[in-house]
């Protein structure tokens, strides 16, 4: 058994794993900067893991709680990462493991340096609730995540939970992005969207049919040139946002998560929302110039957003021009001279 190779995008690593959490057995393999890391599954739980970076080796003989602990750390170098992944089939491990993947997940979320890709994928205003009614007795949460946990026994957004804390904005966040992520939070209904306003006069019934298409394929501009947005267009965007990104992580209708997330960012542009855009449009070769744009424009927000600039390297990659991906690659240790997954790649550029 073997799925050939599909793209994920930064944020989307936990998600991948817990899509195949209760297979009776599968191998997910994640490829980032030149590096393999496996995590076989089973029933909910990892009962393998093997990485291709000697740092992240898992040998006969491991003291068991470092041992334990390996899956969790390599999965929180992959939180901020974007890559390949694939479904191969299942080897025996060299060191057998039992870990319950929500813990796994758990660990690694409160390891990971950046979490804002997750949270741009959940959304701050959507609301979620408990998975189920009690916690298994292998999943020992911290103060905070236990805070969370208590008050999501009915649907709370991320930023209802902000308003009772506003002193733990950031831990707060966190919290709620390892429950989630471990699959001990689920998103609530939402409400049903308001229906758009038309943005374009009345006309004959052929010509606004017409227009009424264009606007949906996103040929229209969000808003007229000569006047700013509304608070309600605002709030329209952001909304436009999160479904966008909850449908990219979820696997979803990639055609409708770009129109939605094109106006979005024509209104409210984030480096985040930029970069997985370009991702989804560099796919295309008839959007590959706006993906390029894309990540131009992200870079121009956060100059050191290392995302955007592994997403250009990749660009350039694709393009074959690897001077170009080897510059985007050095520009990332300018800021970040240790980022060892970067190291390997330039590395793995300069065998070739």
């Amino acid at each position: 058994m073997a799925i050939a190779g599909e793209s994920f995008r930064v944020g989307q690593a936990p998600f991948l794993l817990q899509r195949h959490a209760h297979a009776v057995k599968a191998a997910v393999e994640l490829v980032h900067a030149g590096v393999t890391r496996t995590f076989t599954l089973a029933e909910g739980k990892v009962v393998g893991f093997s990485s291709s970076s000697p740092e992240e080796e898992l040998k006969p003989g491991l003291d068991p709680t470092e041992a334990s602990l390996l899956p969790a750390i390599a999965l929180a170098r992959l939180v901020a990462a974007s890559g390949e992944y694939r479904v191969v089939e299942p080897k025996a491990p060299s060191v057998p493991l039992a870990l319950p993947l929500s813990w796994v997940i758990l660990e690694a979320m409160r390891r990971a340096q950046d979490l804002s890709p997750v949270l741009d994928l959940l959304g701050t205003n959507r609301p979620f609730v408990r998975a189920g009614g009690n916690l298994t007795p292998n999943v020992s949460l911290v103060p905070l995540e236990a805070f969370v946990w208590d008050r999501l026994g009915s649907p709370l957004a991320l930023a209802d939970l902000q308003r009772l804390l506003p002193e733990q904005t950031q831990p707060l966040s966190r919290a709620f992005a390892a429950l989630a992520c471990a699959g001990l939070l689920v998103p609530a209904d939402a409400p049903a969207p308001k229906p758009e306003k038309p943005r374009f006069p009345p006309a004959s019934p052929k010509l606004r049919e017409r227009l009424a298409r264009i606007a949906r394929e996103g040929g229209l501009p969000a808003l007229e040139a000569d006047r700013e947005p509304t608070e309600e267009e605002l709030d329209q965007a952001q909304r436009d946002k999160e479904q966008a990104l909850a449908l990219l992580a979820q696997g979803g209708d990639e055609r409708q998560a770009v129109r939605l997330l094109s106006r979005a960012v024509s209104l409210l542009p984030d480096p985040h929302s930029l970069v997985r855009l370009a991702e989804v449009e560099v796919a295309n070769p008839l959007a590959r110039q706006r993906a390029l744009a894309h990540l131009k424009q992200a870079l121009e927000m956060e100059p050191t957003f290392t995302p955007a600039w592994l997403a250009l390297a990749n660009y350039w990659a694709l393009r074959g021009d690897t001077e170009k991906q080897r510059r985007c690659l050095e520009n990332v240790l300018k800021y970040d001279p240790q980022n060892r997954d970067v190291r390997e790649a330039l590395l793995h550029l300069s065998e070739r």
